[in-house]
């Protein structure tokens, strides 16, 4: 008798090959979804870098200056040191920016683990103290968002010494980097890269060692995989234009920035008490 081979059944070949097919459009579609992911994380981190060059301009063409030192001492509080929510407090305080979401990403592994922790981020960075008309006398960081092991804060920003003014500052305002990704290296290790959780797990870089951003005074947003070497640095040192990888070094004299340690890519600062002209 002849055997007729059923029009709903399928050879071992066929299912294999259909099979495959299937696994290689879900393998795209997963780059697809990541390159989409990465996009949309990139277009917020652009977006919060300008929000703080655009504060922080603000912020000098009303005071007449940078946010200096003594600006860091009348937001400090509790232990000693500075890191770089202080920034945030001064411009808080001024009523410049307040949003903590323009410091704390929420695809930061750090972001995620203090929520892991807290549930919800503070709604602001600090308290802001006003005397009995209402004006601003003070802005108080809130404890838990002070410090390494504190809150997670995801960019670095300028501080400059007591005696600088805005005329340093605005000439060369497109040369000039405001903040950045949290991770990038200076120093003898690796200057101009940016590290990965790999080399220390709670400050390595937001988007790993593939790269991160650098916002200028001027508003512009570059990405970077890295900050270049020996003679193609993309950074120009101030007055000199010679190239550097070393973002300290491509500000106006007396200008100081969040210290960033060779091995712990810490946001302790120094230089605390230099006048311009000092660098």
């Amino acid at each position: 008798m002849k055997k007729y081979r059923s029009s709903y059944s399928f050879s071992l070949v066929e299912v294999v090959l259909v099979l495959a097919i299937v696994g290689i459009l879900l393998s795209l579609s997963l780059r697809s979804i990541s390159r989409l992911a990465d996009g949309a994380r990139k277009t917020k981190a652009i977006a919060c870098l300008r929000a703080i060059a655009e504060a922080y301009r603000r912020y000098m063409e009303e005071q007449g200056h940078p946010i200096r030192w003594k600006d860091l001492d009348q937001v400090r509080e509790g232990p000693a040191g500075y890191d770089v929510t202080l920034i945030a407090a001064v411009l808080a305080k001024g009523g410049y920016l307040q949003s903590v979401d323009a410091w704390a990403w929420d695809f930061d592994y750090r972001v995620k683990k203090y929520l892991a922790q807290k549930s919800s981020l503070p709604p602001t960075f600090c308290d802001i103290v006003r005397d009995g008309s209402g004006s601003v006398t003070g802005a108080t960081v809130h404890l838990n968002a002070r410090g390494k092991s504190g809150f997670p804060t995801s960019v670095c920003a300028v501080v400059a010494a007591n005696g600088c003014t805005n005329d340093e500052f605005f000439c060369d305002a497109s040369e000039i980097p405001i903040a950045y990704s949290r991770g990038l290296r200076e120093g003898t290790a690796a200057p101009g890269t940016w590290a990965d959780q790999k080399l220390n797990v709670d400050l390595g870089g937001i988007f790993g060692n593939g790269g991160g951003f650098v916002v200028f005074l001027d508003g512009h947003v570059s990405w970077f995989g890295d900050l270049g070497a020996a003679g193609r640095c993309v950074l120009r040192k101030y007055g000199t234009q010679d190239p550097t990888n070393i973002v300290a070094e491509a500000l106006p004299r007396g200008a100081l920035r969040g210290a960033v340690d060779a091995n712990s890519m810490g946001l302790s600062w120094k230089g605390e008490g230099t006048d311009c002209g000092d660098f």
